[in-house]
C-alpha cells in the first residue's frame, strides 16, 4: 500500500478509534423579530454524559443536564440582567446531543454578553464556539478554559 493511501486510513483510524479528536461545542443564538432568541447547543454526548451522571451510550437525563447548562452557559442582556433559558429534553443524533431553548432578550442580542464554560472543567483543550445572528449580522465568540463573559458587538 502506498503512503498516499495509508495517510487517509491513519487519519480515519485516529478519528474513529478514539471517539473524536477534539473537545468542542457549538452554540447558535438566533434573534427573531420582536426580541425572541432561539438557542441551540450541540456537543458530544460522551463528553457531557459523565459530567451529569449518564452512563456511556446513554442520553443524559434532563434535570441534571439542565442544571449543568444553567451554571455554565449564561446569557445576559445589555443591562446585565440574566436571561432565563428553559431547555428542552434534547435530541441525540449519533454521538451529538442537541439541546434547544427560546428566550426573550430585552433589547436584543446587540450588546448582550455570553459566558460559555461548557466542559472546560473536564477538558483542558475544550473549545466552545458561540455564533450569534441578529440585526442583519452575525458574530462568533470563542471560549476556552478560564474565559469569562464576552460581549456581542
Amino acid at each position: 500500500m502506498s503512503g498516499a493511501c495509508l495517510l487517509p486510513l491513519i487519519a480515519a483510524w485516529l478519528v474513529f478509534a478514539g471517539g473524536h479528536p477534539t473537545h468542542t461545542s457549538a452554540t447558535e443564538l438566533s434573534q427573531e423579530p420582536g426580541g425572541a432568541v432561539s438557542v441551540a447547543v450541540r456537543l458530544f454526548a460522551d463528553d457531557i454524559g459523565p459530567a451529569v451522571g449518564a452512563r456511556p451510550g446513554q442520553k443524559p437525563a434532563g434535570a441534571p443536564l439542565h442544571r449543568y447548562l444553567s451554571g455554565r452557559l449564561v446569557l445576559l442582556d445589555r443591562s446585565g440582567s440574566p436571561v432565563a433559558l428553559a431547555w428542552d429534553e434534547g435530541s441525540l443524533d449519533g454521538d451529538v446531543l442537541t439541546l434547544r431553548s427560546r428566550a426573550y432578550v430585552s433589547g436584543g442580542l446587540g450588546g448582550a454578553s455570553v459566558t460559555n464554560r461548557l466542559l472546560t472543567e473536564r477538558f483542558a483543550d475544550q473549545v466552545n464556539l458561540v455564533r450569534a445572528t441578529y440585526a442583519g449580522r452575525s458574530a462568533t465568540l470563542i471560549f476556552t478554559r478560564g474565559d469569562g463573559p464576552k460581549a456581542l458587538p
